[in-house]
């Protein structure tokens, strides 16, 4: 029961970031959200596997941050092995994304 509310809590505090929209270029790091009822260490497999490397984990298991040199590919499989969403990490403010002082949001970037 905890993890449904948990899971719903997270899922409404998504609605602000919702229309950030997307990072304007994951290679200067996007927020990879999976499934609530994701591991840590299968959201990081999976980020591996498709091709991008991991910057930090975020403040839920089931969300990390993430780069990658072929934005466009590692968007397509990411999301084909689960994810939810890619979203710019500065537009979390903090909630799902430690240390969000470290990037800079897609209307901030000049």
């Amino acid at each position: 029961m905890t993890r449904l509310l948990l899971a719903l809590f997270v899922l409404a505090s998504l609605a602000l970031p919702l229309a950030a929209g997307a990072p304007a270029d994951v290679r200067t790091g996007a927020a990879v959200v999976f499934p609530p009822w994701t591991s840590q260490a299968d959201a990081f497999a999976r980020i591996g596997q498709s091709g991008g490397a991991l910057v930090s984990a975020g403040s839920v298991p089931f969300v990390a941050v993430a780069t990658a040199s072929e934005p466009a590919a590692f968007a397509r499989a990411v999301r084909t092995a689960g994810a939810w969403l890619l979203l710019d990490p500065g537009a979390l403010g903090g909630c799902l994304v430690p240390d969000s002082g470290a990037y800079t949001t897609s209307s901030s970037r000049t």
